[in-house]
């Protein structure tokens, strides 16, 4: 389970968009996950999420805005990044976490790494 990720994680750009992200501590195979984004007081996207062991494999799982749910098995599991894909999946295909100090990257692409979208969180203390 990467325990790395637990936390509160945020960013925000000079235009008033901002993401977040929650993760609890890995606790008997689950860590429960959440996200939000939009911009100034606006709510734009929302998500229910959770990276679970299954199967004796780690796979991440998510519930976007009310839409039918996915999960992607993980391809990379490493002491500060892991990697989830599912390439019947219509997007992302890709989910990518890795974890440098209180910086928190983030990375979804579709199909051949195309439409990549990238986020940089800082910790929240």
């Amino acid at each position: 389970m990467p325990s790395w990720l637990a936390g509160g994680w945020t960013t925000e750009s000079a235009d008033g968009s901002w993401v977040e992200e929650w993760w609890t501590p890995p606790k008997a195979g689950l860590m429960i996950g959440a996200g939000r984004s939009g911009k100034a007081g606006k709510l734009d996207w929302w998500e229910h999420t959770r990276i679970e062991l299954a199967d004796g494999k780690l796979r991440f799982c998510a519930l976007p805005k009310g839409q039918a749910g996915a999960c992607f098995p993980a391809t990379r599991v490493a002491a500060s990044e892991i990697v989830f894909e599912n390439p019947a999946h219509d997007f992302p295909n890709r989910i990518a976490y890795r974890r440098e100090g209180k910086a928190l990257f983030a990375e979804v692409s579709g199909k051949d790494g195309a439409n990549v979208q990238r986020w940089r969180f800082r910790l929240v203390d």
